[in-house]
């Protein structure tokens, strides 16, 4: 059993070693490395390293400043962060004490990697031919010192945005956001007061670069000689280049995900995320020597005798399952999803693969279990793949996937536009259907409206059609139009607006000839939030699930553990068409020797769920076990090795092998007659 709590354990690397005796060497000699030819050199007391210490920063300034500014920032955000979560990560002093120094060495470590740029700026700011008077150079100084202090305040202003948002450091997320700049600068405008936190940030900046201005100027007229000042700042690169080394280190100490994640530093978590990017599965988890042959279903299917024609998915933005009333909700955020809940097959307790929107639309379409890295929308060679909508063409649908944002976010557009959907964004909204929206897109009510003057079309042309909504209200700023529900702008405002625009458009498409022949799926993308105690809580993935056709479906409840990636064989056995073993899904009309599974994952994390018990996959071949109570929360290791273990690596590496493979591709079949 290897679990997550199992404290640091960080190997140094020889080279990182050597670095960290050469600065050794520096500190003890009060910057002059010659000087410690002498085998006496090498025993100093406690105070004679202090003295050297202090003998380094006297004659680094800036750099000494910065790297104190650095330390007292990101510990004064660990604190703010652990204040905020005290509670839900179970802290006590011990533990609080450990994520401290833990979290300080990350913050050492990640100091290390800037400070040889510090030094060589501040080398050359002290130097009079570079330049010129010493007005000048204390005048470059303080404005230096004075980005600096700025440039990593606004760093941690952003990584406090960011764990509001996501309940983590700087990860995966952080890094292919830096494609959407424009998305995520605008949603951070709109959802924050920037302009006022940005002055305020400004004030602090000058207030505290004019209080250390005698200690700063002191860099104008360098103290070290030139060969101390290179001889350091060899010394720096050469512990810069070892410790780099670390960076493929994950940040791992105690009990749970919030203080695992408050032990680390944000800029390096970055770093950890960028530099870990693509994972091969085959390389970092563990696989069986032989695959058994995958076959998702293993019952007869049941096929109606009046099938309904056309599908609508309408993939809602972040609707965890508490927001409902069957989850637990009592503030009536969602009456109209609770009243569709009872006129439909509901599934009560369905799992989303991840925890990005992304994921959900890979599961919703291509019905496979979440790979390590990146999902199949961003990976290469992802056309012509067998989704629901490639197997919808072969037999005649006319298939759209519309978008209320911007479409090229997450691939969107390249995706769905190369796998035979046609591709809509609020770029191609006519104007009277551009009414209110914000930087991550327009209101759903718009939405739904221009997808039901487009099913209009679709359905006088004569073809069958299959219309893939994706909304957008539900997600930061949380901002909708006026006068539609009772809440302002809030998260449960903008769960209930959400709520509010999708009864809408039920109503409105039930006055439609087409109604009667539609099969209308909702589903969640993926929760509001999977920020938990555990690596992969259970309870935060789940989402609803409400598939609804009154002239095909009679009401029921199935409870029953399903996945994100069984809709689209459920959707295939509705409609009445043959079946196709590519997707890994398994239809939920049909029933199993088992109760049920699902998958579930992060970027890294690949999770098997059954209702008793979950298997964790984790990079470095490494299987966590664990036993769940009747609520399927975590309550302790499960014993290894278990049955369910193969099953969860013969899933994940079946999944795995198809991609490599290109096994997923379309394969035409011929139309049933």
């Amino acid at each position: 059993m290897q679990g997550r709590g199992s404290g640091l354990k960080v190997r140094r690397p020889a080279k990182a070693a050597s670095c960290l005796s050469t600065l050794k060497i520096v500190l003890r000699t009060g910057c002059d490395p010659a000087s410690s030819q002498s085998g006496n050199s090498m025993h100093f007391n406690t105070s004679s390293r202090i003295r050297s210490i202090a003998a380094l920063a006297a004659a680094y300034p800036l750099t000494a400043w910065m790297a104190a500014v650095f330390l007292m920032l990101h510990t004064g955000l660990r604190l703010v962060l652990m204040g905020q979560t005290w509670h839900a990560a179970q802290f006590d002093l011990p533990s609080a004490a450990a994520v401290l120094g833990v979290g300080l060495a990350f913050d050492l470590v990640t100091l290390a990697v800037f400070v040889p740029a510090v030094l060589l700026l501040e080398s050359a700011l002290g130097t009079r031919k570079l330049t010129g008077a010493g007005r000048i150079r204390r005048g470059l100084i303080l404005v230096t010192a004075a980005v600096g202090f700025y440039a990593m305040g606004f760093g941690v202003m952003a990584e406090w945005f960011f764990w509001d948002e996501f309940g983590v450091r700087f990860n995966f997320i952080a890094v292919d956001y830096l494609i959407y700049t424009n998305e995520v600068i605008g949603n951070i405008r709109e959802s924050f007061p920037v302009g006022t936190l940005l002055s305020i940030l400004a004030a602090v900046t000058l207030a505290v670069v004019w209080a250390s201005r005698n200690w700063l100027v002191r860099a104008a007229t360098p103290a070290a000689p030139r060969r101390n000042r290179v001889a350091v700042w060899l010394a720096s690169v050469a512990i810069a280049i070892g410790l780099s080394w670390v960076w493929s280190i994950e940040a791992r100490h105690g009990a749970n995900e919030y203080q695992l994640e408050l032990s680390s530093n944000g800029l390096y978590s970055f770093g950890y995320a960028f530099r870990n990017n693509e994972i091969d599965y085959f390389e970092f988890y563990s696989t069986l020597p032989q695959l058994p042959p995958w076959s998702a279903e293993t019952m007869p299917r049941i096929v109606s005798a009046t099938p309904p024609r056309n599908v609508v998915i309408i993939t809602m933005e972040s609707l965890s399952a508490s927001y409902m009333s069957y989850g637990g909700d009592t503030q009536n955020l969602t009456p109209h999803l609770d009243r569709l809940a009872t006129q439909g097959l509901f599934l009560s307790n369905l799992r989303a693969t991840g925890n990005r929107t992304v994921r959900g639309l890979e599961a919703t379409s291509l019905a496979i279990p979440p790979l390590p890295g990146h999902s199949m929308m961003w990976r290469k060679n992802n056309d012509n793949l067998e989704t629901l909508g490639a197997v919808l063409a072969d037999h005649g649908y006319i298939n759209r996937f519309m978008y209320g944002g911007y479409a090229r976010f997450d691939n969107m557009d390249v995706y769905f536009g190369n796998n035979h959907y046609q591709t809509i964004d609020r770029n191609q909204f006519p104007q009277r259907h551009r009414g209110f929206g914000n930087i991550w897109g327009l209101a759903d009510e718009y939405l739904y409206d221009y997808a039901l003057e487009q099913m209009d079309r679709d359905a006088a042309s004569g073809q069958p059609f299959l219309m893939h909504l994706m909304t957008t209200s539900n997600h930061t700023p949380f901002t909708f139009p006026d006068g539609r529900i009772d809440l302002h702008r809030s998260r449960q405002g903008a769960v209930k607006y959400s709520d509010y625009a999708l009864g809408r458009f039920i109503e409105m498409a039930r006055s439609k000839p087409w109604f009667k022949d539609t099969l209308f799926v909702v589903v969640a993308d993926h929760c509001a939030s999977s920020k938990g105690r555990t690596s992969l809580p259970p309870e935060n993935y789940h989402i609803p699930a409400i598939l609804y056709s009154p002239a095909h479906l009679k009401p029921h409840t199935d409870a029953r553990l399903a996945s994100q990636i069984d809709l689209v064989p459920t959707i295939l056995d509705l409609l009445g068409l043959p079946e196709h073993t590519q997707f890994m899904g398994r239809s939920v009309l049909r029933t199993y020797p088992d109760d049920g599974r699902a998958f579930i994952a992060t970027y890294q994390m690949l999770g098997f769920l059954t209702p008793h018990q979950l298997v964790v996959l984790r990079p470095g071949h490494k299987i966590e076990n664990w036993r769940l109570n009747e609520q399927m929360e975590i309550v302790a290791p499960a014993p290894q090795p278990d049955r369910l273990v193969d099953r969860a690596i013969a899933a994940y590496q079946t999944a795995a092998t198809r991609a490599r493979d290109g096994l997923l591709q379309h394969k035409v079949m011929q139309p049933t007659p």
